[in-house]
């Protein structure tokens, strides 16, 4: 399958966490931002390359956390992931209004989101329980849906995956905080 490309970027493929060694089931954030980064430097020029694309495994990013973090991390390491891998700034955003929200990534802009796992109906889930925090990547909305990438997922071909936006905000509404990279000109 090529690549699909939307907003003008390439759509970047699956990064699942569980195959992130000695952080697997851990690194749920590192995944995400090593998703928007690719997101957000996938921009494609007129010859259909990206020539800026930034697109390395939620390990890398984790690897770059100095000292090693043995759980969970927060958006403020992610941040210092996000500058020392990709040389590029994560913005955290608190409590965003939800229209602000949809307004973001109905532009194309992409955006980090958290909320309890198990706020997610069981059929967009890949672990049965979910009574724990967790952090996914929604590069868009469009009319398919939203283009969700969960660090659960193991469809490491996939190119993430469509989800009524109603599954988006109601995870969202558990806990409300966003990061983003802002999308890289050529």
């Amino acid at each position: 399958m090529k690549q699909p490309t939307a907003f003008g970027r390439l759509v970047p493929r699956n990064d699942w966490e569980g195959d992130d060694r000695e952080y697997a089931n851990l690194s749920c954030t590192d995944t995400a931002a090593g998703r928007m980064v690719a997101w957000a430097t996938g921009a494609v020029n007129a010859a259909g390359k990206a020539p800026h694309l930034i697109d390395r495994d939620g390990r890398v990013y984790r690897a770059a956390l100095h000292p090693h973090d043995s759980d969970g991390i927060t958006l403020e390491q992610a941040q210092k992931e996000v500058r020392v891998v990709a040389g590029l700034p994560l913005v955290i955003v608190r409590t965003w209004p939800l229209a602000k929200v949809k307004a973001h990534l109905a532009a194309g802009r992409g955006l980090m989101i958290a909320g309890r796992y198990d706020a997610l109906p069981r059929a967009y889930r890949y672990q049965q329980r979910g009574a724990f925090l967790h952090r996914m990547f929604v590069a868009y909305t469009s009319k398919p849906g939203a283009r969700l990438y969960d660090p659960l997922n193991p469809d490491v071909h996939g190119y993430g995956r469509w989800v009524p936006p109603q599954v988006i905000w109601d995870f969202i509404a558990t806990l409300p905080e966003y990061g983003y990279v802002p999308l890289q000109p050529l």
